[in-house]
């Protein structure tokens, strides 16, 4: 099981250029009507629940998720690419549920540019679509603003696809997670209960709902082993600029300044 990271949407903004971040404003964001998760819905994932995750594909598989967050452009984490960042390699799968399986609302589109942060503590990475998807209730972009912040308690979730869980057919698995309180870290962080994930995580979106919109909070981005630091050895999780580590431990920190 890998630790993971999750680098915070403030900084993905950064990566985005000024015509993306105008047409963010514009296009309706965060809306998911197939989505039952504040009424009390069932546990399991179907068509439509988180309609902005994307699978990034190499070689016709699965390697990392993604998030949607402008009709062309798709955030994920750079760790995907340590073997190939040149975007003919990639192909951009959204409206999927299923790994091995039926998936009628999909659509698979080509890269055109992939770009990696060079910021220290950012993990973020940006793919821009050869053609912007036709939108629907299984095909949406996610909200992105970096202005948001979530209270202590709020209600977060975590999603992606993982050849060790979702069965046979490798159905979209999602993890729920509250925002708690930083204790020792900055006023500006934001801090969420431990997040256990599969490898195939990485690259997707820690996502939060607010004022009847969902928002993308970070990224995660996978680590290859567990901080043997003074606070990990306290059991308390580490902090790093900009991410949130997510560990067994007892909750996750996210640096936003």
């Amino acid at each position: 099981m890998a630790s993971y990271k999750v680098t915070c949407a403030l900084t993905l903004l950064t990566l985005l250029t000024p015509e993306c971040l105008s047409q963010l404003d514009a296009v309706v964001c965060g809306q998911a009507p197939l989505n039952t998760r504040l009424l009390g819905g069932s546990s399991e994932v179907t068509d439509g629940e988180w309609p902005w995750m994307a699978s990034l594909q190499k070689d016709g598989r699965h390697v990392c998720g993604g998030t949607l967050v402008d009709q062309d452009s798709v955030l994920s984490s750079d760790d995907c690419f340590s073997n190939s960042s040149t975007a003919s390699d990639w192909t951009v799968v959204l409206g999927r549920l299923k790994q091995n399986g039926s998936n009628p609302f999909e659509v698979t589109l080509n890269v055109t540019n992939i770009t990696l942060s060079n910021q220290t503590g950012s993990h973020a990475a940006v793919l821009r679509l050869e053609t912007p998807p036709t939108l629907s209730n299984y095909i949406q972009p996610i909200c992105v603003d970096n202005g948001r912040n979530f209270s202590v308690g709020s209600t977060c979730w975590a999603a992606g696809w993982s050849s060790g869980a979702g069965g046979e057919e490798q159905v979209l698995q999602e993890i729920q997670t509250s925002v708690v309180d930083c204790e020792d870290t900055r006023s500006d962080s934001v801090c969420t209960e431990a997040l256990t994930l599969e490898q195939g995580f990485s690259g997707g979106p820690l996502m939060c709902h607010q004022d009847g919109s969902w928002f993308l909070a970070g990224v995660l981005t996978a680590e290859d082993e567990v901080n043997n630091g003074t606070q990990a050895a306290q059991g308390k999780s580490v902090v790093l600029s900009r991410t949130v580590v997510s560990s067994s431990t007892s909750h996750s920190k996210a640096q936003i300044g």
